[in-house]
């Protein structure tokens, strides 16, 4: 009875600070494929029973040749929000390290060997970091290709400043991304790098601070692959910790609207927006709200719960939730 009045929806988040609020398509069984007769009867059908033509294999684009996907920035930002909480704002640094050169080839093959670069300038700044002291291994890298063809290297990483001094000195990082860039193109050792990093400390939400600079620029169409950021394995696994998903039963004809209504009444979340299944019935909500807000899903499923059985009809500007 339960399975026929309700359907399961699915809440998400990452420490992106992005969630989505989803309805599980009802699964479709056809009854005229042996699979679904067998497991109507309880039987199990092996693989050598059946024979299946394999689906043509689709043409894809290089990887990252049409820039960062979605969830590749949810990942860098969510990096970035986790390295705040780790540390404190007030340690991390925004460095920007640009191409010192205005050379068409040297753009287009620093695109190309984008990993190469990418993977040393990360080994570099580590080593230099573990030996005054600092985390080697909390550091998220993103390249920027500007609409004028300029290519930045944005890091944020650990470097606490005390009395207008920072632990890791502005010369020793100059000298670094020297040493990286030239390792790969040889031919800049003769460049002049002086004005080609500059190191900013931290002031509002660093996530945010690192956001602007995705959404800015080159979104890409290139026919080769391209390698847009790095984050280490450590940094991912603890995001990968983080993410939470949850299932409630609610009723057929959910109103997401309500519930977009109570997000943004209370404050809970922006950028909401929806995925249509057709013209009319909406089958997602999603947007961001502050990651900072551990008890955000469990909120959002109090919400959920009293939308969906208890003040369909309701004002909702009077919900006062339970926290």
């Amino acid at each position: 009875m339960i399975a026929q009045q309700t359907r399961v929806l699915s809440i998400k988040s990452d420490f992106s600070g992005y969630f989505s609020v989803s309805l599980k398509a009802p699964r479709k069984i056809d009854d005229n494929s042996p699979n679904s007769r067998s497991s109507l009867l309880g039987l199990a059908v092996s693989s050598s029973e059946t024979t299946t033509t394999p689906p043509p294999k689709r043409l894809t684009a290089p990887r990252g040749s049409r820039g960062l996907t979605s969830y590749a920035k949810r990942l860098i930002v969510g990096g970035v929000n986790l390295l705040e909480q780790k540390h404190g704002k007030h340690n991390l640094v925004f460095h920007t390290a640009t191409l010192p050169s205005d050379d068409a080839v040297i753009k287009l093959e620093t695109l190309k060997k984008s990993k190469e670069i990418l993977k040393y300038w990360r080994k570099v700044l580590s080593r230099l970091l573990e030996r005054v002291g600092l985390p080697k291994e909390d550091i998220v890298i993103v390249l920027e290709l500007q609409k004028r063809r300029a290519i930045h290297f944005h890091t944020v990483f650990v470097n606490p400043c005390r009395r207008g001094r920072y632990r890791l000195s502005l010369e020793q990082l100059d000298r670094a991304w020297y040493q990286a860039l030239t390792a790969i193109f040889p031919k800049l050792k003769n460049t002049d790098f002086s004005k080609a990093c500059r190191t900013e400390r931290v002031k509002k939400s660093a996530g945010r601070y690192l956001a602007k600079y995705l959404s800015k620029g080159e979104a890409g169409n290139f026919d080769f692959s391209i390698t847009w950021y790095s984050i280490g394995n450590a940094l991912k696994k603890e995001l990968k910790a983080l993410a939470k998903t949850v299932t409630r039963y609610v009723t057929k004809d959910f109103d997401f609207t309500a519930l977009a209504e109570v997000l943004v009444n209370f404050k809970l979340g922006w950028k909401l927006n929806f995925y249509l299944l057709d013209a009319k019935s909406i089958r997602s909500l999603f947007g961001y709200f502050d990651h900072k807000r551990l008890d955000f899903v469990q909120l959002l499923s109090y919400l959920v719960d009293k939308i969906s059985f208890s003040i369909l009809s309701a004002d909702l500007s009077q919900l006062q939730p339970v926290m």
